[in-house]
């Protein structure tokens, strides 16, 4: 028997209902319109910095986040905290456990998409600074999900030509993806600025992401 996780389920059952009719999202999308023809936006602005271990040095700014802003939903807020609580008891989880949480986001754009509200999905990369702004946010509450990847370059032993026609030959395990992420939840209000700090203290949760080769590769010849 497959067992489907529930927080699966539930996204699932959203992006299906939004291709059916159009709604079934576990959020207003009108109430997010109507406020931005209103002219009831505000702004969502942020920092994402890496404290320094010594008083005298200062914090450096974390480069290359990726930061997603979208209505808050129910159903995505506990398919990630779902995510989350298996990481802890369940370690098998863990080398899959980034891009789980990649895919529940993704699974929730495409049904905003498909509910024709993919312009109520915002994303924007951090810049050099570490800094972010968001400008023109319907009020309203939303979720923010911020990632920082850093890939850590970890290469398994190469079979040995003896290994290789021997045993189970198996893709080459090269390293993995450390992704840290940062999940608020934010009111926004018109006119006025929400704003986050994010730190290593306050991260949500760091996953990773495996890296292997596509395809088995036999042990090179010694030159």
């Amino acid at each position: 028997m497959i067992r489907v996780r529930p927080g699966l389920l539930a996204l699932a059952a959203l992006v299906v209902a939004s291709a059916a009719s159009g709604g079934g999202l576990d959020v207003t999308i009108d109430a997010y319109r109507a406020a931005a023809t209103d002219g009831a936006t505000g702004t969502v602005t942020g920092r994402a910095i890496d404290e320094s271990d010594r008083r005298s040095a200062p914090d450096e700014p974390r480069v290359g986040i990726g930061v997603t802003l979208v209505p808050r939903s129910r159903a995505l807020l506990e398919e990630l905290g779902g995510i989350k609580r298996r990481v802890r008891s369940q370690p098998t989880t863990y080398p899959t456990s980034a891009r789980a949480v990649v895919e529940a986001r993704r699974n929730y754009e495409r049904a905003l998409a498909t509910a024709g509200a993919g312009d109520l999905v915002r994303y924007v990369p951090g810049s050099a600074d570490g800094t972010f702004q968001l400008e023109h946010v319907p009020i309203g509450e939303w979720v923010l999900l911020v990632e920082h990847a850093v890939f850590v370059n970890k290469p398994g032993p190469i079979q040995g030509r003896q290994e290789w026609t021997t045993f189970r030959k198996e893709p080459q395990f090269l390293g993995y993806y450390a992704v840290t992420f940062w999940l608020e939840e934010l009111r926004v209000a018109r006119g006025e600025t929400a704003a986050v700090e994010l730190t290593e203290r306050n991260a949500w949760m760091t996953g990773i992401e495996e890296q292997r080769t596509p395809e088995p590769k036999p042990p090179r010849r010694p030159r």
